[in-house]
């Protein structure tokens, strides 16, 4: 994929940038890196980590995954002690899911890795680049945020 140097009029073209700038950015960044837990897990911990406590079913609803599986997954993560589970004080028959310190771990651990890599990718780039490259990403996180947060 070639990243195009004319400015995109169409919001066809901004997505379709967009979508080009997500697969950029895993295969320079997270593909070849392995997961300390297997990947429905880690998007489990990732999950839990946005939202701090949700059900079963809302994870499970999110990453679209039945609730049978997540049932195992989430207790096979809280055996190694990187979720807990309680049962909602206002709901008994919804159980609340969380993540452990140890859980908060695996994800700074792994954001540390890509970090790294990203580190040494930014020597391939003169200052000028870095700049640049700096206040483009600095745009897009702006922008990202004010589109979610614009009522649809």
């Amino acid at each position: 994929m070639t990243m195009s140097l004319s400015f995109p009029e169409s919001s066809a073209e901004i997505s379709s940038a967009f979508i080009e700038t997500l697969v950029l950015i895993h295969r320079n960044f997270y593909r070849n890196l392995t997961t300390p837990v297997p990947l429905n897990q880690f998007a489990t911990l990732m999950t839990l980590r946005l939202e701090k406590q949700a059900t079963l079913s809302e994870v499970g609803h999110r990453l679209q995954i039945s609730k049978q599986q997540m049932t195992n997954i989430c207790d096979k993560l809280q055996q190694a002690g990187l979720i807990t589970k309680r049962q909602d004080s206002e709901d008994r028959r919804r159980t609340l899911i969380s993540m452990t310190s140890a859980g908060d771990k695996i994800l700074d651990d792994q954001n540390e890795i890509v970090r790294q890599k990203f580190l040494s990718s930014l020597r391939g780039l003169s200052e000028e680049e870095r700049t640049e490259l700096h206040h483009s990403i600095m745009n897009l996180n702006h922008y990202i945020e004010k589109m979610a947060s614009t009522p649809r």
